[in-house]
């Protein structure tokens, strides 16, 4: 699925159009994030969503313009269920992204 094509000029070279897809964007976000938030961060069972995960799909939110939770949970569980395979309800979202809200604040 395509979401954001860029025609690319460049000297000898003929117009090329290069085509991001969804997917690539967001297993670049992931590997980036992942590697920022290095090393375990919970004791016991681990969780069904990461917090590179829950970081990630908060940040594609942002990225991609949705403003509403309820949009974004509902396409992602439509378009995105392969790389997430667990997606919490909406109050689970926004009270997990509000707890990691630190990981993408802090710098």
């Amino acid at each position: 699925m395509s979401i954001w094509p860029w025609c690319v000029q460049a000297k000898g070279l003929v117009d090329r159009c290069v085509t991001n897809d969804i997917e690539t964007l967001l297993t670049a976000l992931y590997v980036k994030i992942d590697d920022e938030l290095a090393g375990p961060r919970w004791t016991g069972r681990p969780p069904v969503l990461t917090d590179s995960e829950l970081v990630c799909l908060a940040v594609a939110q942002s990225l991609l313009g949705f403003t509403s939770e309820a949009h974004w949970l509902r396409y992602a569980r439509k378009h995105l269920a392969g790389m997430f395979p667990y997606l919490p309800q909406q109050s689970g979202y926004n009270t997990n992204a509000c707890a990691m809200r630190w990981a993408w604040s802090s710098g």
